[in-house]
C-alpha cells in the first residue's frame, strides 16, 4: 500500500500538468474552432462525439488529480517512512519449528527466539 501511494504521489506533477493541458489547450481548441468556423461547415454530431469523449478523458484525469490531492493533503510520506522505519526495529519472529530454530540463527542475522507455546 505505501509504495502504491508514493508512486501516485510521485505523478501528481503530471496528473496536474494533464488537467491543465485539457482545460487550457484542448478544449480551447475545439472553442475556437467552433468560433471561428461557420456552422455550415461543422460536423455537429461528430464535433458533439468528439467533445464528450476529450471531457469524458478529462473527467478521469480530474477525478485522478483530486484523489493525488487529497493523498497529498492527508498522506505525509516522511512521517510515514519514518514510522515505518522505527517499528521495523523491533520486529521478533518466533520460529515454530525446532528444526528452523537450531538452523536460521546460522543462516541469517535476525532476531529470531523459539516459540515458547
Amino acid at each position: 500500500m505505501s509504495s502504491y501511494v508514493l508512486d501516485a504521489l510521485a505523478l501528481k506533477a503530471t496528473v496536474d500538468h494533464d488537467l491543465a493541458y485539457y482545460d487550457r489547450e484542448v478544449t480551447q481548441d475545439y472553442l475556437h474552432a467552433v468560433e471561428f468556423t461557420p456552422l455550415a461547415q461543422i460536423d455537429a454530431p461528430g464535433l458533439i462525439a468528439a467533445l464528450q469523449t476529450l471531457r469524458q478523458r478529462r473527467r478521469q484525469v480530474k477525478d485522478l488529480s483530486l484523489l493525488l490531492n487529497a493523498f497529498d493533503t492527508a498522506f505525509d510520506a516522511n512521517r510515514f517512512w519514518q514510522a515505518l522505519n522505527v517499528s521495523a526495529t523491533g520486529i521478533k519472529y518466533q520460529v515454530r519449528s525446532a528444526q528452523a530454530a537450531a538452523a536460521l540463527p546460522t543462516l541469517c542475522q535476525l532476531p529470531i527466539t523459539p516459540e515458547t507455546d
